[in-house]
Formats: structure tokens, sequence, C-alpha cells
């Protein structure tokens, strides 16, 4: 039976031995769920993020403008809880995370750093097949995280009400916004914070009060060469959690007897324990014969790839042009 929130707080305290520490045992909950968004490829975790090439993309301020902003490169927005392309849609990883399609034929798009972006040709009339993609964590500004706090959202709605906060929310869609009931790649068009009610640029798809919600600055990602047409592009990645603020509720994570032992460890490093060396590592074990099992990943066979810029036909290879050095 899936134990709520409350429940695995109240036994790992008792176990423990640290009756009343409900309110720590909330944060150690909350910390303990966001380690393993952090770490882990966790299909629970995973998200689905699906937009349009824009040919005539440039870079806003405060972002600074590139070559690559000038040429139709990027920056596009990532949902606000983006962490990283997801390794847990199946045997071929992220190789396969980013797609997108030309007349219903799907093309994937090779992770790369930021580096080997950068020494990509910027010019006019590049515009061809996408098979590059660069994810931006910094940008656009340090203070990624601005607000947690709860709402109400509604069903093909686009106003949440009854927010908890409003502290440093703005609108003019500067500002992503993600948590339950949230499309992935949602922005905030607007904030009434007398009333407690912002304005969502895209309609909730679930009915919820009290709905744990995340804003910020959203990461961006660049691709190349530019898109020569606005061709739809779908993101499987993993997705920062938003903390858990109703604890009558169940966790993401459906792994009880791990979030039990973990976090009664937890309490444990609270009251200078000695047991919580051994619960540490027996949680540890627990966790890895769930990674195991994950997303059915047993029904099907594992395939390793070969990186398709490092084996093949080598661009390095090529001839020198006239107009352009490639070495």
């Amino acid at each position: 039976m899936t134990l709520s929130c409350n429940q695995i707080i109240a036994l790992a305290a008792e176990a423990a031995h640290s009756p009343g520490k409900i309110t720590q045992g909330q944060q150690l909950l909350n910390s303990v769920l966001s380690d393993l968004a952090q770490i882990y490829d966790c299909a629970p975790a995973r998200g689905q993020y699906v937009f349009n090439f824009d040919p005539s993309v440039t870079a806003p301020l405060p972002l600074p403008q590139t070559p690559a902003s000038q040429f139709g490169s990027g920056p596009y927005f990532m949902p606000a809880d983006y962490l990283r392309l997801s390794g847990s849609s199946g045997s071929v990883g992220a190789q396969r995370s980013f797609l997108w399609w030309l007349n219903g034929v799907p093309y994937p798009v090779i992770p790369s750093d930021l580096a080997e972006f950068d020494l990509q040709v910027q010019q006019g009339g590049l515009q061809s097949y996408v098979w590059l993609g660069a994810t931006d964590m910094a940008t656009p500004v340090d203070d990624r995280i601005l607000l947690t706090t709860t709402g109400n959202v509604t069903f093909a709605g686009t106003t949440v009400s009854g927010l908890a906060s409003t502290s440093r929310l703005i609108g003019g869609n500067a500002l992503g916004i993600s948590g339950q009931g949230i499309v992935p790649g949602t922005t905030i068009a607007s904030v009434n914070a007398g009333a407690g009610t912002l304005t969502l640029s895209r309609a909730a798809i679930l009915n919820l009060a009290g709905a744990s919600l995340l804003m910020g600055y959203p990461p961006t990602i660049w691709i190349y060469p530019p898109p020569s047409s606005a061709q739809l592009a779908q993101i499987r990645y993993q997705r920062r959690m938003p903390p858990i603020v109703d604890f009558t509720r169940y966790p993401w994570f459906d792994c009880d007897g791990y979030l039990l032992k973990e976090l009664q460890a937890r309490y444990e490093d609270l009251n200078d324990d000695t047991r919580a060396a051994t619960h540490h590592a027996e949680a540890k074990a627990m966790l890895t014969l769930w990674l195991g099992s994950k997303d059915d990943d047993q029904s099907h066979p594992k395939t390793v790839q070969l990186d398709r810029r490092r084996f093949g036909q080598n661009w390095r290879d090529l001839k020198t042009t006239k107009t352009v050095g490639w070495c």
C-alpha cells in the first residue's frame, strides 16, 4: 500500500526516536525527493516539452546578443523545471530525447556542450536540417528559482488563484512556471499581487486546489544549423520537482521502503545517532534494486550507441573550402 507523506514522516520519526519533529521531517522528505530528481533519471520525474522551431528567433534582453542569435539558432526557452535531457526514455537514452519532425519523419538532435556549439559557423542562408543542440543552464540570470508556493489551478483555465505568495513575480512572459497541472513551457503572462492571482500563457490540465508550483527564469537551448521552417520539436527531460506542501498527498516517488529508510537515516543524522550510516547504506541498496527495474527497463534489451560526431565519416576529413575554414 502506498503511504502518504504524513505517514512516511510519522513512521520514520518513530523509527529514529524523534517524536514531535514533524517540521524537520517535512523538510527532510522534500530534501530526499529533491536529491532523487537531481541525481537520478527517474521516470516519474520525466517531462515532455513540445514546441516549434522559429527561424526568426533572436535573443531578448537580458540574454547576450551572440552570432547564433542573429541567424535563428536560438535561444529557445525550456520549461522552468528543466534539469537535463532524459536518459530514462528507454535503452537509447538521451541521444533520442530531442527530436523534430519533417513531413512526419523524425530527426534526432545530438546533445553537445556549449563550447562545441560556439565553434559552428553562423552565416546568413545556413538554414538546414537541425542536428545539434546545446543547453545553457546559466542564462539568463544566476538566481534561477524565484519562488515556490501553492495556488489553485483549474482545468482548461489560465488563471491561478489563491496564491500563498506573489513575491518577486513579474508578468510579460519573462518567467516560467511549472508544477502540478501546469503544461511544460508555460510562462507567467501577468500577475495581480493584490488579488493573489496570475495568468498563465497556456491553460492548465488539472483541477487542483493548493497545487505545488515553482517559478523562475527558464534555462535555454540552442540548435544548429538554424531551422529553415517552423517544424514541430519534442524534448523529453528530467524535471526539477516542486516541493511538497500538502503532506496529506502521496510523494511522486513510489518506493515507500526507500523513503522510509532514507528519511529515518536523515533524522538520525540530526540526532547524531550511530545507526545513521547503516540505514543510509540500506536505503542505497534498496534504491539500487528499484533503479534496476525502473520504467520497465527489464522488458527490452539495452543498446550501446556510438556518437555520430566521433564515429563514421568525420567532418575534420573534409577539405577546407575557399570561403570557410573547417579546422
